[in-house]
């Protein structure tokens, strides 16, 4: 954080960053990691006590992450980052390939002050993370 210098309006935000494609995101707003478990739907059944028995087939990991207030640079810099089909992602908990379905940007001021967005981001990783995960043997 050290090379980084402050631009004007924007403040420290607890020392995360998030690393998008090339765009590191340091004004972050909210933070929300998630690991779901995905099951192998196709080959369930339900056993001699009525059971479901299901396979577990990994889980994967997504972020909900909403932006500070950035200037319409760092906002289309971070637009061009989640245009890729794969998404490069860096944060503290998951480094992989993700990818999004919505890039939303909210105008957040315009004025004499200058012009501001937000924006709320759902990235989701390309692959499930089998880490613990037996072969359902």
């Amino acid at each position: 954080m050290a090379e980084y210098a402050l631009k004007s309006g924007e403040v420290l935000n607890g020392g995360y960053t998030v690393t998008i494609g090339d765009y590191a995101l340091r004004l972050i707003g909210g933070y929300e990691a998630r690991w779901t478990n995905e099951y192998d739907t196709e080959n369930q059944f339900t056993d001699y006590k009525g059971d479901t028995v299901r396979i577990l087939k990994g889980r994967r990991f997504s972020l909900d992450i909403s932006t500070g207030r950035l200037s319409a640079e760092n906002m289309a810099a971070l637009t061009e980052a989640l245009k890729s089909e794969t998404i490069a992602l860096s944060c503290p908990d998951f480094t992989g390939n993700c990818y999004t379905d919505d890039i939303p940007a909210k105008l957040e001021q315009a004025n004499f002050l200058g012009v501001r967005y937000s924006s709320g981001i759902k990235l989701t990783a390309c692959e499930l993370d089998k880490t613990g995960i037996g072969d359902g043997l």
